[in-house]
């Protein structure tokens, strides 16, 4: 395990061109049961939009998947610009579900609109971590007051409180077969007044695909807002001219470009 009195590494300078106004902790290297946190050199990455920008580094969090270990969250591009919305929009009490490299919960408790934040996390060893590495601490005292760790299933946990908005970042693929299901049961048990999922934007394409059978050159905002309606959830969709633009820009990179890929799983 790492030294709490290691300095830590400022990722913002890793992301080269990629600009941001959101915060980001200092790291170390650590490690706490099957999870790590390291920085590594990269050379350059996409957005989730579809810029591609010039880099020196990043630092990855790294953890169980199947029957290996994979990058299940990093400061990149595509991870910062994904969860942008979801951090905008939040207000109120707020969940974030996953708690992740901390980052996102940390953002979401800066934003003024929020007045608590609780983040619900399954795995103890994911928890400990970001502990050890004061990710929190690193914030100002009366914005890390907002925030309450709890260990919980984020397909089960109940609040004890009414929940503003939701964020949710647990999925290890933007496109998951069960995304939409996990989103629906997510919304039964909190009731929020808004949500917002990790990836949501490719799954709306994925619908859009399947309602045209076919790959669409681009969305108009009033299809995006029409299938969002359908599917009884309190979505953030921002009310934006480009928002659906952008959908079709970065679907081109995290979507399958292949005819009728948006029938392999149910809706």
């Amino acid at each position: 395990m790492t030294s709490p009195d290691q300095p830590g590494i400022d990722p913002r300078p890793l992301l080269g061109d990629f600009a941001s106004d959101l915060w980001f902790p200092r790291y170390r290297h650590g490690v706490w049961g099957p999870w790590s946190v390291r920085i590594i050199a990269m050379m350059s990455a996409r957005g989730y939009w579809g810029t591609s920008y010039a880099m020196q580094g990043s630092v990855i969090l790294t953890g169980p998947v199947d029957h290996g270990a994979a990058s299940w969250m990093s400061i990149v591009p595509m991870e910062v610009e994904s969860q942008e919305i979801g951090i905008a929009s939040a207000h109120g009490h707020t969940v974030v579900l996953g708690m992740g490299m901390g980052w996102c919960a940390a953002n979401v408790a800066l934003n003024p609109a929020v007045e608590r934040v609780t983040v619900v996390e399954r795995d103890p060893d994911v928890i400990a971590l970001i502990e050890v590495l004061g990710i929190f601490e690193q914030l100002p005292p009366e914005t890390r007051a907002k925030i309450t760790v709890v260990r919980g299933d984020a397909l089960a946990w109940r609040p004890d409180a009414p929940v503003d908005s939701v964020q949710a970042d647990i999925w290890a693929k933007f496109l998951e077969p069960q995304k939409w299901d996990d989103a629906r049961r997510i919304q039964d048990n909190i009731g929020a007044g808004s949500l917002y999922f990790w990836g949501q934007e490719m799954e709306l394409w994925r619908l859009a695909c399947r309602e045209r059978d076919a790959l669409p050159d681009r969305l108009g905002q009033e299809e995006i807002a029409r299938i969002a309606g359908t599917l009884g959830l309190p979505l953030v969709c921002p009310d934006r001219l480009d928002y659906s633009d952008r959908i079709a820009a970065a679907a081109r990179w995290w979507t399958p470009q292949r005819p009728g890929w948006w029938n392999d799983v149910p809706a």
